[in-house]
């Protein structure tokens, strides 16, 4: 049984307790009048900065979660800028000296991350040729390496993947596949094009407005919705060379919606094919996969039993019916007609 949300993210609020425990703590004694002339302190809360998360860190997060040991440098140079913060420029001797293990970890992490870009190269390149679906040789790459899929990260470089390295890839299909698209005549390339336009020109409007009263903000502001165009760029591609169905050889069903959901199930497992014209009404049970291609669906899928549905992050959702579209649904139906025999049909 997969784990719940709240307990996958457990490991998460415990640090971020702890550590906000921490921080809460060596605050208290900085702001002490003693701080200023006890230069013991001053180590000693230097030592609790810099040392603690770090450790905290990898107790709970890089353990749990089968981070890279490298992100570890990263919280540690996360907390020595918090320190040059919080720490008087008077008390702050001991830092100069942890400086020095900066330039340290940048090398080691980036030797780390040259090796580990090679095995994920060498073990992407080893699955792909068992499977044409990009994401999930990504994931089967993440998990050679880091020994689980980390989630997260396969999510990134699959969207950073899409957005700007796939521009010269096709569809590709092996022997015995059948794809069927859902971008060619629902206007989903010309509908994301434009909210990807409308979102260039409301972030240039907001950056002009917030510059002037934060240029902090403004910053921040920019870079999330540069990321949020990047997403939308992603997901575009994503679709174009990832049909929302797909069926293989063996009689696997494999659902698509670009980079939000995905499912792998046994064509068979199937009980019920029904065309349709418009979204059925919401359930529980129900999810629309065609929502993210920015159209209503055409076709509902019916399994015996609940099914999971990933998305971005390792989300995971669990229905009986699925809604999605196809350009072709004729075409569709038929075919998953001929590899789910037993279910039942109805057209509207």
């Amino acid at each position: 049984m997969a784990p719940s949300v709240s307990a996958r993210f457990r490991p998460v609020l415990l640090f971020s307790s702890l550590a906000v425990l921490v921080l809460g703590v060596e605050y208290f004694i900085i702001q002490q009048p003693d701080f200023l002339v006890r230069p013991t302190l001053s180590a000693a809360v230097t030592f609790d900065l810099l040392v603690w998360p770090p450790v905290l860190f990898y107790i709970f997060i890089v353990r749990r979660y089968q981070l890279p040991i490298t992100a570890i440098g990263v919280v540690f140079a996360a907390m020595l800028a918090l320190s040059y913060y919080l720490i008087p420029v008077a008390q702050q001797e001991y830092l100069r000296g942890a400086r020095q293990v900066l330039p340290l970890l940048e090398a080691a992490s980036f030797l780390l991350l040259l090796l580990n870009m090679r095995r994920l190269r060498l073990a992407y390149l080893a699955a792909r040729p068992s499977t044409p679906d990009i994401t999930a040789n990504l994931s089967v790459a993440f998990t050679a390496v880091f020994n689980q899929p980390v989630e997260g990260l396969v999510f990134e470089a699959s969207l950073w993947y899409h957005a700007f390295l796939s521009w010269k890839s096709k569809p590709r299909y092996l022997v015995g596949q059948q794809a069927f698209s859902g971008h060619c005549q629902s206007g989903f390339v010309a509908l994301l094009l434009t909210f990807a336009g409308l979102s260039v020109i409301e972030t240039g409007a907001a950056h002009i407005l917030l510059v002037r009263w934060n240029p902090g903000v403004a910053l921040a502001a920019l870079l999330l919705n540069v990321y949020m165009l990047v997403g939308f760029i992603g997901h575009l591609r994503a679709v174009l060379l990832c049909p929302p169905v797909l069926l293989t050889a063996s009689g696997e069903l494999l659902l698509r919606a670009g980079l939000v959901w995905r499912l792998s199930a046994p064509a068979t497992s199937l009980i019920a094919i029904r065309r349709i014209t418009d979204v059925p009404p919401a359930a529980t049970d129900l999810l629309n996969l065609a929502k993210p291609l920015l159209t209503p669906p055409n076709i509902l899928l019916t399994f015996g039993a609940p099914v999971v549905i990933t998305g971005p992050y390792g989300l995971r959702r669990k229905a009986c019916q699925l809604a999605v579209y196809i350009d072709d649904v004729t075409a569709c139906y038929d075919a998953l007609l001929e590899v789910a025999p037993n279910a039942s049909c109805k057209n509207p």
